[in-house]
């Protein structure tokens, strides 16, 4: 077995990143800028377009970005988010199957792999998670 668990520096740097997610919803908040801009001019400069595209702006530039998945190549990254300096380096060649289960408070991407142990990863959206893991992954996915 290639994928274990790793420190954050110990993770190859000579792959290219294809693709990652991350809990910070940027296009949202690039949609609540334009939209609060136009709302803006197009209704006699009301105040509350101009509000909307501030705050938005501001969560752009402050929120934190919280990467949880990466994807390379041949492999790909889980970070622990209790632990930021932890990862889990999973090579696309040694997973079994892949799942996302849908809970009432939470939801989850199960990664199944060839020694038996199961990766975890906390969700949010469904279709972010099923989209990227199927360009990767498709043949293996498990429907839950």
């Amino acid at each position: 077995m290639r994928s274990k668990e790793l420190k954050t520096y110990n993770l190859p740097s000579d792959d290219q990143l294809i693709s990652q997610i991350d809990a910070k919803p940027s296009f949202v908040f690039y949609v609540l800028i334009v939209m609060g801009l136009v709302f803006f001019v197009y209704n006699h400069y009301n105040p509350y377009g101009l509000f909307v595209a501030i705050v938005a702006l501001f969560a752009l530039i402050y929120m934190p970005r919280v990467v949880l998945m990466e994807f390379y190549y041949n492999y790909m990254v889980l970070y622990n988010k209790a632990n930021k300096s932890n990862c889990v380096l999973i090579y696309y060649d040694e997973v079994i199957s892949w799942s996302y289960m849908r809970g009432a408070n939470r939801d989850f991407l199960v990664v199944e792999l060839m020694d038996g142990s199961e990766e975890l990863i906390e969700g949010f959206s469904k279709t972010l998670f099923v989209s990227n893991m199927n360009r990767f992954l498709k043949d293996k996915y498990k429907k839950s």
